[in-house]
């Protein structure tokens, strides 16, 4: 029998950045649920040991390694996920990574990587795979941004600008699609800290406040929400419809006092 038509009478999910952190959760969490899955991640190595964790609990698993950042790559795994799977129910656009640095200093190549496999990977991801979707009559995106995705703080420019434009493209795409009927539903995940490993290649010798800043976010992520909870969150959010899924209190203060200062005209300030 097909895999698709072996995994027709089973919900489904996609996951990117799945080989660790926020997503090798989701895919426990998800397996654990009777899901059939496909993960997607560029580290194979580590994608296939988090498949043999995900197998284990009795149900389809298949992975595909895939650079988010490439565009045809998102389409190869948009194919494979519909052929293997049938019908994809949940797609979670989870990839991320993170720099650092004074924004006047940082090379254009890191802007480009952490645009690139943050925003334009979601972006990539939308146009491949909404017209499947809603062509099969149902489906379900999630879009992981950050807390950087609703305030902003000093070096953090690439990784800000990126999760912001997750944010705004998410709204958007969930007013299209209710302006056009789409039979989907979607939702944006905005975290304060969770203890992964996005941090940990940052330097401990860079200049200055940015070495301070590297200091305080790989402290702040180590003692964070861990991955396992915060996949239950985005879980309960998917479960309940919700589009905003904020499980940090911090994330909500931060956004509310961010809008209030731009409703009162004040400018930016950095306390020390």
């Amino acid at each position: 029998m097909p895999p698709s038509q072996a995994n027709a009478a089973l919900p489904t999910a996609v996951i990117t950045g799945a080989a660790g952190g926020i997503g090798r959760a989701l895919a426990l969490a998800l397996a654990k649920q009777g899901r059939a899955l496909v993960l997607a991640d560029v580290d194979a190595a580590a994608l296939e040991r988090v498949q043999a964790e995900a197998a284990g609990y009795g149900h389809p698993v298949a992975c595909l390694r895939t650079d988010v950042a490439d565009a045809s790559q998102i389409e190869q795994l948009c194919a494979f996920s519909f052929e293997t799977l049938g019908h994809v129910d949940l797609l979670v656009n989870n990839a991320g990574v993170l720099a650092t640095g004074p924004c006047w200093d940082l090379e254009t190549r890191v802007y480009e990587r952490v645009l690139n496999v943050n925003l334009w990977s979601v972006i990539h991801a939308l146009r491949a795979f909404v017209p499947r979707m809603s062509a099969q009559g149902h489906g379900h995106i999630v879009n992981v941004a950050s807390m950087a995705g609703l305030a902003v703080g000093p070096w953090l420019a690439p990784y800000t600008i990126s999760k912001q434009g997750v944010v705004a493209l998410t709204e958007g795409l969930a007013m299209e699609v209710q302006a056009s009927g789409l039979p989907l539903k979607v939702s944006v995940v905005c975290p304060g800290p969770v203890a992964t490993g996005i941090a940990q290649n940052l330097s401990t010798e860079a200049p200055g406040s940015v070495s301070h800043m590297n200091h305080a976010l790989r402290t702040g992520i180590a003692q964070g929400m861990t991955a396992d909870e915060m996949a239950q969150h985005i879980l309960a959010g998917v479960a309940a419809g919700d589009f905003w899924i904020m499980p940090h209190d911090e994330a909500r203060a931060a956004a509310k006092a961010r809008v209030e200062r731009i409703v009162q005209g004040e400018a930016p300030s950095f306390a020390v």
